[in-house]
């Protein structure tokens, strides 16, 4: 079984939530826990429950990268490279990005099939 480092975990929980581009207080309201409790688990010191994970994968937080390293895309090789592509560009995005990639995939869906 492969060892779990704490401070992984925190890195990528902060990862995560700053590609979302959640401040820490509402993150941490959202979560239903402390601002403090969120730098605990951001610096190691602590780590979610399973309740809290699952509040923060209905925020968009990819739960699995944060546990395993792994992203939840990763599993799947169903996507081909320009798909994959286009989903990164999501992930990395900002919210302007995201909105922007909405904006164009609502117009594409408006444009006849050839």
């Amino acid at each position: 079984m492969r060892e779990i480092k704490y401070g992984q975990i925190a890195e990528r929980l902060r990862e995560e939530r700053l590609r979302l581009g959640i401040a820490q207080v509402d993150f941490a309201e959202a979560c239903a826990v402390s601002r403090n409790a969120l730098m605990q688990w951001e610096r190691g010191e602590a780590t979610p429950n399973a309740a809290g994970l699952a509040v923060m994968a209905g925020l968009g937080v990819d739960v699995l990268y944060v546990v395993t390293g792994q992203r939840a895309g990763e599993a799947e090789s169903t996507l081909a490279p320009a798909e994959r592509e286009l989903l990164q560009a999501w992930r990395d995005g900002g919210e302007t990005s995201r909105a922007a990639l909405g904006a164009v995939a609502a117009a594409l869906k408006q444009v006849p099939k050839e």
